[in-house]
């Protein structure tokens, strides 16, 4: 299940008129869920709460271990619980050379 602190919340599409005609009510929605404001059928800016907006920036700027609140953890500090999981995700020369690998081990 993903975290829900980093899940992206769906996006409500909506034509500029229609936006324009009821503004209060997609800024509401824009609190909630990002809205995008769409222009000749194409998006055209979407409207978000700040708090998500800034999340994006930091991460963006590099930040996203903070961000999403992890630490980084040198491979020589790994448990060998956790190396041997990375190794078995390793993928295999053959693997590799045809860009084609499964990331998922219980699959």
């Amino acid at each position: 299940m993903a975290d829900p602190a980093i899940a992206t919340p769906p996006k409500k599409k909506v034509p500029l008129t229609t936006f324009h005609n009821h503004t209060g009510q997609y800024l509401d929605l824009g609190r909630r869920t990002p809205v995008t404001i769409t222009k000749h059928g194409r998006p055209d800016i979407t409207l978000a709460e700040a708090s998500y907006f800034e999340r994006l920036e930091r991460i963006a700027a590099g930040q996203i271990l903070s961000v999403l609140d992890l630490v980084a953890v040198d491979a020589a500090d790994m448990t060998s619980e956790h190396a041997a999981i990375f190794e078995a995700a390793r993928p295999t020369s053959e693997e590799i050379t045809s860009d084609r690998w499964n990331d998922d081990p219980a699959a």
